[in-house]
């Protein structure tokens, strides 16, 4: 329909904004699922939730009533006080996008957990901003990790569900990197952005333009990363990253189809987001991809190496210094569906 839902609600045919766009809050069970969700729709296009207890990451999403984010076979959903070892990987519930860091990502290391944690902190001053028609929802807050004697970071992030110009359904995630304490303090970020079945089936395919894409160790049952292969009943993972990926005005993009014309596009602010690593976990039961633009690196020499310093070849800010990451999930296409079988005559 010319103009959508905007249009109808324009021309005085929509009785409130609601159908165009909200936000609506949710509060789980007890014991059972988030304590608070926010979920937000846009039209009959998109809808997401977001997370206020799990850093105001993005939880389940949908497009076209299809699941776009992959979830997760752990059950339990609370948060964990302080993430040690690899504790984090037993409360990883999936979602369309997950924030590992701010002070490390990957492996344990330096008296850090695996992948750091922002997933597990609260969201503070959460906002949700009106539509006023339009289609668009746009949900903020701020994400503190300060410590008495430690460094202090605050990440003040703004989560848009919107139309591109093309009408094409997207989320972007932009945030603001503040350094709130007194001494220098490293910023290691990676965004785990989930995605599962019907986008990630066998034959699903990943295009990157990159220079060259490295394997962390070799993993038969993916032989490659940029063809997802059948899935299999041994429990492994493959981790890559892609090297020397090019960007067009500022954005590096992934993007993932499927054989039956399911198309998405992950985008990223490369300056800032200079890493693009890509996790696999082809096993039955537990099938997932995920696209991890990040600062710094998850293994290699940059990180582990004698010129990756103290923080793991992650960047350093300066005391007051700000940085912004941007992150944007785009539905390029839905899948194409054969026509439903005729009855009778």
């Amino acid at each position: 329909m010319p103009g959508g839902l905007a249009g109808l609600r324009a021309r005085g045919l929509l009785a409130s904004d609601d159908p165009v766009a909200e936000v609506v809050e949710h509060h789980g069970v007890p014991g059972e699922g988030h304590p608070r969700v926010l979920h937000a729709r846009v039209g009959g296009a998109l809808a997401l939730d977001v997370l206020p207890a799990r850093g105001f990451d993005l939880g389940d999403a949908w497009v076209g009533g299809l699941p776009l984010s992959w979830r997760s076979a752990s059950s339990d959903a609370r948060s964990l006080d302080v993430p040690s070892g690899t504790a984090w990987a037993d409360r990883f519930l999936g979602g369309l996008l997950t924030t590992c860091g701010p002070l490390s990502t990957g492996p344990p290391r330096a008296g850090h957990g695996l992948h750091g944690d922002h997933h597990h902190t609260p969201a503070r001053r959460v906002r949700v901003q009106p539509s006023r028609g339009a289609a668009r929802a746009v949900l903020e807050a701020d994400v503190e990790r300060a410590g008495l004697f430690g460094p202090s970071l605050r990440t003040e992030r703004r989560v848009t569900v919107d139309l591109d110009d093309d009408g094409r359904p997207r989320v972007v995630v932009h945030d603001t990197v503040v350094n709130t304490g007194s001494v220098p303090c490293p910023v290691a970020v990676l965004y785990h952005v989930n995605l599962g079945a019907p986008l990630v089936v066998p034959g699903t395919t990943v295009e990157v333009a990159a220079d060259e894409v490295v394997l962390r160790e070799p993993c038969p049952q993916v032989p490659d990363v940029g063809v997802l292969p059948e899935p299999c009943d041994e429990l492994v993972e493959a981790v890559a990253e892609h090297r020397g990926v090019r960007a067009a005005a500022g954005t590096a993009s992934a993007v993932v189809t499927s054989p039956d014309g399911f198309r998405v596009r992950v985008g990223w602010s490369a300056a800032t987001l200079p890493r693009l690593h890509q996790w696999v976990l082809p096993t039955r039961g537990r099938w997932a991809l995920a696209l991890e633009p990040a600062t710094a690196p998850l293994f290699g020499p940059d990180r582990d190496g004698p010129g990756a310093g103290a923080h793991a070849g992650a960047p350093v800010l300066d005391p007051g210094g700000r940085r912004e990451h941007t992150v944007a999930v785009t539905v390029l296409s839905l899948p194409l569906l054969p026509p439903a079988p005729r009855g009778d005559a």
